[in-house]
């Protein structure tokens, strides 16, 4: 049998062939697969290099909360978040917020785009969503909870999130070209809206795989399923990543997937470029049917990573 990354070149030729070829993965930014280490395949298809993750944020901020845990910035992640953000979020705790349990309405004035299209006072309006049962009691994707940690985040950190993610995350992981959006009253957005390359996602994986950098129980716990979690990807949920059968996996609309594969010592990053603006209101040009590319990466590729 050839070695295994020979047998993972061809299968990424074979999905390269498919985007390339296919309507449904027409969107597709970005193919790039590293295995131990080093990049086997790697291919940028369309739109900016640079560009913004979406939902894949949520796990990179996962990230620098758990480097806040290392260096004591974070002692407890059952920290009340009410005060630290001057809100009245009864009950609510870091920890909810990382497992997406704080028990919250998500939807209607709530829902994120809700959110985003309001001049200032994006925290005001997510600590106002009212409970639908107590913290801790269910997972339900929440993109407020994110920003809330965002913020919490923003206080605790010296310099600020921005700030100490350049100096603490993306500096040691050599990750120079990238952007943080901010909310209007000027708090980096949690739940997306970073913007990263290719390389800048492999890196975030790598990091799952090596667990260095973060605090070392909170990268355990980081990577453990904490509940059967649910939409959008229908997975087990740790803190801010799914958990996948075959290793964490961070997801974010329009095609945005890291995909870490323990077996393999491997890194699987794909992205779609819906050429979204933010509007108002927003806007995309993805087609009807469109697929993310991780669908062709677990139809062909996983079972070879995870197989050996």
């Amino acid at each position: 049998m050839p070695p295994l990354p020979d047998r993972v070149l061809a299968v990424c030729e074979r999905i390269d062939r498919e985007i390339r070829t296919r309507p449904d993965f027409a969107h597709t930014s970005h193919l790039r697969v590293d295995v131990g280490g080093e990049v086997v395949f790697d291919h940028h298809y369309r739109g900016p290099a640079v560009a913004d993750v979406f939902s894949v944020t949520k796990s990179v901020l996962a990230a620098v909360a758990g480097i806040a845990a290392r260096d004591g910035h974070l002692r407890d992640l059952d920290l009340p978040v009410g005060p630290v953000l001057d809100l009245p979020l009864p009950g609510q705790t870091v920890r909810h917020l990382l497992t997406m349990t704080r028990g919250c309405e998500t939807g209607g004035p709530y829902d994120i785009d809700e959110v985003c299209a309001l001049p200032s006072g994006w925290l005001e309006r997510i600590a106002a969503a009212p409970a639908l049962e107590p913290p801790g009691t269910r997972f339900r994707y929440d993109n407020g909870a994110a920003h809330l940690l965002a913020a919490v985040l923003d206080r605790l950190l010296p310099g600020g999130l921005a700030s100490f993610a350049e100096r603490e995350l993306f500096g040691p992981l050599g990750i120079t070209g990238w952007r943080w959006h901010r909310d209007p009253d000027g708090v980096p957005t949690g739940h997306a809206h970073l913007e990263l390359d290719a390389a800048g996602l492999a890196a975030l994986g790598r990091l799952w795989l090596s667990g260095t950098l973060l605090d070392p129980g909170f990268a355990r716990d980081m990577l453990t399923a904490h509940t059967r979690g649910g939409p959008p990807e229908e997975r087990p949920y740790g803190y801010l990543v799914w958990i996948d059968d075959a290793g964490p996996l961070a997801g974010g609309w329009a095609g945005q997937h890291v995909h870490a594969v323990p077996a393999a010592d491997a890194v699987v990053v794909t992205t779609g470029d819906p050429e979204f603006s933010f509007g108002p209101p927003p806007r995309d040009r993805l087609q009807d049917g469109w697929r993310p590319a991780h669908d062709l990466v677990a139809e062909h590729l996983l079972p070879v990573l995870v197989g050996g």
